[in-house]
């Protein structure tokens, strides 16, 4: 990988981005046996167990793979830019939400930068973003969608293994891609079952039962599995997924479809209630906060 560097550990993983996911993910890249240094503009307390933190980006440019978990494709560029100037020769695997269009483009100019510094085959990238949120990253179960050529995800493959499955689903972008649609279609079922939800338990029906029901029918998905009980009937929110986060990805997804000629109501209707409810909760909210809006800030149901 990269510049085939050891380290004590083996091959020598910088990543960036100790947020809430990047800090769940990367003790898993140690556990494996990778050297890992974590940077971030914060430093993270605690440091995430089994890596070395460092506050200068520049101790980043000497290893052999670079993973950033970041806000957007913006920050990522930057970051990715700033360490090729400082020399860096590694594999980049971007697992943030990034737009696949803006992949694309970083992957092409990676491949030229790496052709110009003297690589035949510039330099590898790997679009990698993940599903699953806080509690599946902490159990290394994250569904990982990956994109990139083939030698590049098979370079990958035994780190991002550590954290996940990993689904290679085609070219540079394609896994960004797959990421902003999959949350399209995750926002879409959340909409509509925090609606149903509500107006279930108005008409008389207990939340508690609701979800048994539609758990074993045809509505059962996701939110109706895993979010209304744990985080909305307990009035916790604390999912670990912002809703700004939701709205930057459904936003993307919103563009795909428009340029492919599949945009319709539907998907105007969803961004448009994820952009409401962001205006009303604010910048810090949970995407499960949604039903807080979508219910005219009345109280989440309660179980009897």
């Amino acid at each position: 990988m990269g510049g085939s560097r050891e380290q004590e550990g083996g091959v020598l993983i910088g990543f960036v981005g100790l947020g809430q996911m990047g800090a769940a993910m990367v003790p898993h890249l140690a556990v494996a046996g990778y050297h890992v240094i974590g940077h971030d503009l914060v430093r993270p307390s605690p440091i995430p167990d089994g890596v070395e933190f460092t506050s200068d980006l520049a101790r980043l440019a000497k290893c052999d793979v670079i993973i950033t978990m970041l806000p957007d494709g913006d920050v990522v560029r930057h970051v990715i830019l700033e360490l090729v100037a400082k020399g860096c020769t590694a594999l980049i695997i971007d697992m943030s939400s990034s737009h696949p269009d803006g992949s694309r483009d970083l992957a092409a100019t990676l491949s030229s930068a790496g052709s110009s510094a003297g690589s035949s085959a510039g330099l590898s990238y790997v679009d990698a973003p993940v599903s699953g949120g806080v509690s599946r990253a902490a159990s290394a179960t994250l569904m990982i969608m990956a994109g990139g050529d083939q030698q590049a995800v098979a370079e990958a493959m035994p780190v991002l293994s550590c954290m996940g499955r990993v689904s290679h689903l085609g070219a540079a972008g394609c896994g960004h891609a797959m990421k902003a649609l999959n949350n399209y279609v995750s926002a879409a079922g959340l909409i509509a079952s925090f609606q149903a939800v509500a107006t279930a338990r108005d008409f008389g029906i207990a939340p508690d039962r609701f979800l048994e029901v539609i758990n074993d029918a045809t509505g059962r998905n996701n939110t109706t599995e895993v979010k209304i009980d744990r985080f909305v009937l307990t009035e916790a929110f604390n999912s670990g997924f912002a809703l700004a986060l939701m709205e930057k990805d459904v936003t993307i997804a919103t563009d795909l479809m428009s340029d492919a000629g599949y945009d319709g109501p539907v998907s105007a209707a969803v961004l448009g209630d994820l952009r409401a409810g962001l205006a009303r909760l604010g910048a810090d909210a949970d995407h499960t906060e949604l039903f807080r809006y979508l219910t005219g800030e009345r109280h989440p149901p309660k179980v009897d």
